[in-house]
């Protein structure tokens, strides 16, 4: 397959095609299995500033993240695999997941040698109001971090103060681009992809979304693989990258 091109295709079917150990990162936010019915209540006359909003809050993300149980760990398992065995050894994992079951991920994988590294917390600055003031506002999503093989995993580490397992950005109110409901802010895939890779290696994404990955691989110098089984995605990644020209591969 091709570098710097994101496929239109199921990623189980495009994995396939791709050889062992022929990638250098992989770095993804595969689904999550939470999707829930739309609250399509009218919340632009609320009194309460906070919680007043134009348009409906979006839970039910597609037919893509609305599996049954036992078929959700099936699909994860699948596609878990197929990384590990393209990944290069001293290679990084990296996945976003539900705090649920984030651990399913570290022992599936680690039956393909992959060793649980660490697990990264993205902080939002600006979460979604707690409406019925119940519970902490979900305010983190978290990463998994995992390395293959007893070789040494590529980290280029930065400033003491720049390496604190948690980043904090805005959430996709305050920075999206696109109308994918779980766009993925630029600077944090940025900052993951330049830990973990160096310049010209191949990071692959095969949950490619709105092409947050791909964009960042081409303003770092990396290249990329991309899977989207999404047509509608698929063209909003594309016509996304082609705008972003600051580095050419």
């Amino acid at each position: 397959m091709e570098t710097n091109k994101i496929y239109c295709m199921d990623c189980l079917e495009g994995l396939k095609q791709l050889p062992d150990e022929s990638v250098d990162l992989v770095l993804t936010d595969p689904p999550y299995n939470i999707s829930k019915l739309n609250d399509n209540r009218d919340k632009s006359k609320l009194n309460s500033p906070i919680m007043r909003r134009e348009s409906p809050l979006i839970y039910d993300f597609g037919d893509w993240d609305n599996k049954t149980r036992e078929e959700f760990l099936e699909f994860t398992q699948l596609w878990l695999s197929e990384c590990c065995r393209v990944l290069k050894d001293g290679g990084t994992i990296i996945s976003f997941f539900n705090k649920e079951d984030i651990s399913f991920l570290g022992w599936t994988s680690k039956e393909f040698g992959i060793r649980t590294r660490t697990i990264l917390s993205w902080h939002k600055t600006n979460p979604v109001p707690s409406f019925r003031k119940v519970n902490y506002l979900s305010a983190c999503e978290f990463l998994w971090v995992g390395s293959k093989g007893d070789k040494s995993w590529t980290f280029n580490f930065k400033q003491q103060k720049e390496m604190h397992n948690f980043f904090e950005t805005p959430n996709k109110s305050y920075y999206g681009e696109t109308k994918h409901p779980t766009e993925k802010p630029l600077s944090l895939i940025k900052e993951l992809i330049e830990i973990h890779s160096n310049p010209q290696d191949i990071v692959l994404d095969p949950f490619m979304g709105s092409g947050t990955t791909a964009v960042a691989c081409k303003q770092l110098n990396r290249k990329f693989i991309g899977f989207e089984i999404s047509k509608e995605y698929c063209d909003i990644a594309n016509k996304r990258l082609a705008q972003k020209t600051i580095f050419e591969l």
